[in-house]
């Protein structure tokens, strides 16, 4: 025997509020519905007002009508097996709901299309209380305004945010607000750049900026790669950004990202132009300082959805057995460029200097960095010294040599950070450094003094400085 058994509404609906939506990604979703309906322009307003908190989503889309309104606020209104447009970045018919009631208790959506104005409302305090599925809806209301269209999403009674301290609270709602706009300007960056539909996207008032994380204007692209049967289609292209001689300090700070070019390397999985999960190597590769500069855009359809099982946020998903083969394949091939970056400049770094203070050998299958006790200065300096200091020089050249704090070198190399630069105000005094030393290699090389200068030119810090001193001397 069949029997129904309908879900209890009041348990069911605190179940559907702890999906796991931060505000960035519930924002996105419902943004996702604007793009479906065809909106151009989709504006965000996050209102503090004391300690009850508003959010509206307003687009120019489509509209609904009241019985399209009432089926899309039906939670689960479409199967994610159903077939879907090509533009849809709707998945399983709950993302309005969802999103909105990880957020809040109360959703109001007022849809514009012809001369008719439709509205209806969730309010999960009445859910509970009556325990049944009770959606508030009115009755259509004519307007004047036949030109109007679109629709406005409205959170409130947001009960996410800690109200206990009021300062602070609206200190992180504040904040919440300014990390929306990132999130969007990366998310839906192929939007606002014009690669596919151009959209405009506001946040209380201000433009929301496209972030592109390939830095195509000076990346180096690489071949596309296809996947593509009866069953999935995808499409991958790899990125290798420029090293930071070739762009500038803004350039190079920006594309970092906040979290900086080591986490910010890997895959980027984009479903019809839309940004899905935080870069990540899918388990094939580990994010190490050689592939940072490396970037990869995987573009997947939303007939994929199942094989990449896209989760009901649409932050994750995962790649299905073909694509990871395929990934593991060419993986070497995408990462290479980005090594090779990577490896010329720590060749460039090594002891190619005619006298280096710090001389680079191998030893046991390791690489020491130790004070070169030949070079012309420090071999001046130990020779005018008495026996007791002599050994005293070499216990310090121990320490140094034996201190040297590799891993934070490493580290910060990694980062491109900029290692012992000379300050401008330090370069008169390196110019007179210079003058002594050239004086002392000509006597102590016999050579000339212009010889002298050449070599000079190939030791550091001078080389690095050269441009100042040359005119100088």
């Amino acid at each position: 025997m069949l029997k129904e058994v309908s879900p209890n509404a009041s348990s069911l609906v605190m179940s559907m509020r702890s999906i796991g939506y931060s505000f960035n990604n519930a924002i996105a979703d419902i943004i996702d519905n604007s793009i479906t309906a065809e909106a151009d322009l989709i504006k965000i307003q996050c209102i503090w007002n004391g300690e009850e908190p508003t959010v509206e989503i307003e687009d120019n889309g489509k509209g609904m009508d009241h019985d399209e309104l009432i089926e899309a606020m039906r939670p689960g209104t479409q199967s994610p097996l159903s077939t879907r447009s090509d533009d849809d970045l709707g998945r399983f018919g709950l993302g309005l709901k969802t999103a909105s009631f990880s957020q809040c208790k109360k959703l109001i959506v007022k849809t514009f299309q012809g001369n008719l104005c439709n509205q209806a409302t969730w309010d999960l305090d009445v859910v509970q209380i009556e325990n049944k599925w009770v959606l508030d809806v009115e009755d259509s209301l004519v307007i004047n305004d036949i030109e109007k269209k679109g629709t406005i999403i409205r959170w409130e009674k947001i009960d996410t945010l800690s109200k206990k301290n009021k300062e602070d609270a609206e200190d992180n709602f504040n904040s919440m607000v300014s990390n929306l706009s990132k999130h969007i300007g990366i998310t839906f960056h192929r939007f606002i750049n014009g690669d596919k539909r151009r959209i405009n996207f506001i946040v209380n008032g201000l433009k929301c900026e496209a972030f592109d994380p390939f830095f195509t204007d000076k990346s180096t692209p690489l071949p596309i790669e296809l996947i593509k049967n009866q069953i999935i289609s995808c499409e991958i292209r790899g990125f290798t950004l420029p090293s930071k001689n070739k762009c500038t300090d803004k350039e190079w700070d920006y594309y970092a990202g906040e979290e900086g070019y080591l986490a910010n390397q890997g895959f980027y999985l984009y479903r019809n132009g839309r940004l899905i999960s935080s870069p990540t190597w899918f388990g094939l590769e580990k994010k190490t300082p050689k592939r940072k500069l490396c970037r990869v855009r995987i573009d997947i359809d939303n007939q994929s959805d199942l094989l990449w099982q896209l989760d009901v946020k649409k932050s994750s998903a995962v790649p299905p057995p073909l694509v990871k083969r395929r990934l593991k394949k060419i993986l070497r091939s995408l990462v290479s460029p980005a090594e090779r970056n990577f490896n010329d400049k720590a060749r460039r770094l090594t002891n190619r200097e005619i006298n280096p203070i710090w001389q680079r050998t191998t030893k046991d299958n390791g690489i020491t960095y130790q004070i070169n006790r030949n070079h012309p200065l420090v071999k001046k300096f130990s020779e005018e010294l008495g026996p007791k200091l002599v050994l005293d020089f070499e216990k310090v050249f121990f320490l140094i040599d034996n201190g040297l704090p590799s891993e934070g070198i490493y580290a910060d190399f990694s980062d491109d950070k900029n290692i012992n630069e000379i300050d401008k105000s330090e370069i008169e005094y390196l110019i007179k450094l210079s003058l002594d030393m050239i004086d002392l290699l000509a006597k102590n090389e016999n050579i000339d003094r212009d010889r002298a200068k050449i070599t000079l030119s190939t030791t550091e810090p001078f080389k690095t400085n050269w441009e100042y001193i040359e005119e100088k001397i």
